[in-house]
């Protein structure tokens, strides 16, 4: 493991201070500060020895807490395949449209999570936009770094359009790292001539990889998950030395005329809050149809908090509309 990776979770006593502050704050709901606890406990602090790489158990610690937020039993998830080695899991809910499809691409930072760690929220997803999703298990650095990921993103897309989805009928979306390469994908389609998807949904993503949101610094005393020196490490481990400059690694610096429909959510209290901020002005400028929402006290990816969280259930709902209303 290399020495730039080991902040990737913030100290306990970073972790710790930001708690405190949230829960001294008047304002901030009770269920509000119920999910940045239990966002702040998706990895201890401390890892246990082992034996193993601190990755793979961290990457177990994510499996184990997501294991927390059982999966609703309106829905069927099975295995899915694209051929080629792409793999995931296919959630259908009980009503949906048959021809609406949702690609939906994991957080992690680049090296954890997958498709079981988003069943609940895949299945919520599904009801919300009455729609087939497909949880991507892409590649994960180190072991597979830059570009790995986003040409496995590419590759589904494809394989989607080679099983008989309709680019009119697919949505893509993804949070953090898959709200990263969700904008990647749409970048990458446009370029490439490739036919586009209705709609693309980010939550929460990281689409500067030059690290240069002043959010980074300036909300670091509010986001109990992430720091700078966090992602400096993960992205470093992902990108094995591209430039985080160039527009075809940063979709923020490509190209972003002739998207689709964009819905950009974000929470205040991120340290990568500023690059949905500025995602959302460069996509005006280019010309696109974006909605950018902010959600007031929202941790990282708080729509894992459904259960118990009404911001989570309104974002998903909102979420679901958007897809409908631009795939039917």
């Amino acid at each position: 493991m290399t020495e730039a990776f080991l902040p990737a979770v913030p100290p306990r006593e970073h972790v710790e201070q930001v708690l405190a502050l949230h829960e001294a704050d008047p304002a901030m709901p009770a269920e509000m500060r119920r999910a940045h606890r239990l966002l702040a406990d998706m990895h201890p602090g401390t890892t246990p020895d082992d034996g193993r790489d601190p990755r793979e158990q961290r990457r177990d610690e994510y499996v184990r807490w997501a294991e927390r937020f059982p999966v609703p039993g309106d829905v069927t998830i099975t295995p899915w395949t694209g051929g080629d080695g792409l793999s995931g899991l296919q959630v259908i809910p009980e009503t949906h449209d048959q021809e609406r499809v949702v690609l939906y691409l994991h957080g992690g930072g680049f090296f954890e999570g997958g498709s079981a760690n988003h069943r609940e929220w895949g299945a919520k997803l599904a009801v919300q936009a009455q729609a087939r999703v497909i949880l991507l298990d892409y590649p994960r650095a180190p072991e597979r770094p830059f570009p790995a990921a986003p040409h496995a993103v590419l590759d589904a897309y494809r394989a989607l359009l080679r099983q008989g989805a309709r680019p009119g009928k697919i949505a893509v979306g993804g949070d953090s790292a898959g709200g990263y390469l969700t904008l990647r994908l749409l970048t990458d389609l446009r370029a490439k001539g490739l036919p586009l998807p209705a709609a693309g949904v980010t939550i929460s993503g990281v689409f500067d990889l030059t690290l240069s949101s002043a959010s980074l610094w300036n909300r670091r005393h509010r986001d109990p998950f992430i720091v700078r020196e966090g992602l400096e490490g993960a992205i470093a481990d992902f990108l094995q030395g591209a430039d985080p400059a160039a527009p075809a690694v940063s979709p923020l610096f490509a190209d972003l005329t002739a998207l689709p429909p964009l819905l950009i959510e974000v929470g205040t209290e991120e340290v990568v809050h500023d690059d949905s901020i500025r995602l959302y002005g460069a996509a005006k400028r280019a010309g696109a149809d974006a909605t950018l929402v902010i959600t007031e006290g929202a941790p990282h990816i708080w729509q894992h908090f459904t259960s118990f969280l009404p911001q989570a259930r309104e974002s998903m709902a909102r979420i679901g509309e958007f897809i409908r209303k631009h795939t039917d």
